[in-house]
């Protein structure tokens, strides 16, 4: 991102009053942030579809900021905390999110985010958990962190930071998604966990936001979030949750809005921890999940979001939503290109010439049992393998192709 378009649309980022939806639109219409900061009020209205009121306070405010001090300090805190900007056609942006009908036109980010973040799972739940909820927020963010799924979550007290410790403990990726600005983190206490998180240069993962540096918390800011934790990720566990509860509004999002697979770990009957999460599985449109190879099952199925509206990783063929990626030879293309496997797993792949169960890849590959275990996880996930009748094979033609 050039210079005088970063400032711009920084100084859009600023006004409070403009939207995510109505900042799109503006861009969209006008063409450049540039051209939004120069637009007067009505075409500001027509560009954004907002009301002539709303567009004459907007343009108020754009105005208070001409003098430069405001985005100076954000420039500042920008490169003091170490944070770095995407903005929505950035080709670091993250697919999913892009593909949702309200995704930030900019983000910030402390860490990195990758491509093997496509591959990821929310964990959400009660910020006032009970010792059982942490403790399935640990065990089912492990096991993604063992397979290769980036946990994602609020960064917020209970089962958020249980789920975010248990990834950097088992050495996976973990994204953060906070209410508030990055130089004043909420909540303070997980500042250090923000810290470790990002740290590395993002090895470990990233912690973002949509909101201005110094942006505090506030009662609309946290539904907002919520939609951002839902559009990041291929599917929502949701663990602990009583009936009225933010995590409930993340899984309303991911199920209705963002077409995402949408799963609740079972609590206590005898206390309200997690009364929404029986709420939602008796309304049938959470599936109920006791173990990580339920979220896997859910996952692959739900996988296809990938095939059909993201563009392959190498090049720009596939036409978003047209039911399928393809190739620049026309052939369905799999979840993510052949180069973004890891080596056991490119060595799984070229031994499924034929059919082989577990055992069979494990004494051929020379790999152990619990990284064949993982791997072909991911692989199911990826839609590259499948399992019929407890053997493995491919999924694109058997012919070992990456197109």
């Amino acid at each position: 991102m050039d210079t005088a378009r970063r400032d711009a649309l920084l100084q859009i980022t600023l006004v409070s009053g403009f939207a995510p939806r109505p900042t799109r639109l503006a861009l969209k219409h006008l063409g450049s942030p540039e051209a939004v900061l120069d637009a007067g009020p009505e075409r500001l209205a027509h560009a954004a579809g907002i009301t002539a009121n709303r567009a004459r306070r907007i343009r108020a405010k754009l105005d208070e900021l001409a003098d430069g001090k405001r985005l100076a300090h954000e420039r500042e805190l920008i490169q003091r905390h170490r944070v770095h900007l995407l903005e929505i056609d950035d080709p670091q942006y993250p697919r999913l999110l892009k593909l949702t009908e309200d995704p930030p036109p900019l983000l910030y980010v402390r860490g990195q985010l990758r491509d093997e973040d496509a591959l990821s799972l929310a964990l959400v739940g009660a910020r006032r958990c009970s010792a059982y909820g942490r403790e399935q927020a640990d065990r089912f963010a492990a096991a993604c962190a063992q397979a290769g799924l980036t946990v994602v979550s609020g960064g917020a007290y209970g089962i958020d930071a249980a789920a975010h410790r248990a990834a950097l403990r088992l050495g996976g990726r973990t994204i953060a998604v906070l209410g508030s600005g990055l130089a004043e983190p909420y909540p303070a206490d997980n500042i250090e966990l923000f810290d470790e998180i990002a740290e590395d240069e993002g090895a470990r993962g990233a912690v973002i936001s949509e909101l201005p540096m110094t942006a505090p918390p506030t009662a609309q800011s946290f539904p907002s979030r919520n939609r951002i934790i839902s559009g990041l990720s291929l599917g929502v566990l949701v663990i602990e949750a009583a009936l009225r509860s933010g995590a409930l509004i993340t899984a309303r999002l991911a199920a209705e809005e963002h077409n995402r697979e949408v799963m609740a770990v079972p609590g206590r009957v005898d206390t309200g921890h997690a009364a929404g999460c029986h709420k939602m599985i008796r309304e049938g449109w959470a599936r109920l999940v006791t173990h990580f190879g339920d979220v896997t099952d859910a996952l692959e199925e739900s996988g296809t979001l990938l095939k059909a509206d993201l563009q392959p990783q190498q090049g720009n063929t596939a036409a978003a939503g047209s039911g399928r990626g393809a190739g620049d030879d026309g052939q369905e293309a799999p979840l993510f290109a052949a180069q973004t496997l890891t080596p056991s797993q490119q060595r799984i792949v070229a031994l499924l010439e034929k059919p082989l169960s577990l055992d069979e890849i494990a004494a051929s590959s020379g790999l152990i049992v619990p990284q064949v275990q993982a791997d072909l996880t991911m692989l199911q996930v990826r839609g590259l393998i499948a399992q019929t009748r407890g053997r493995f094979h491919r999924r694109n033609g058997g012919d070992g192709k990456y197109r």
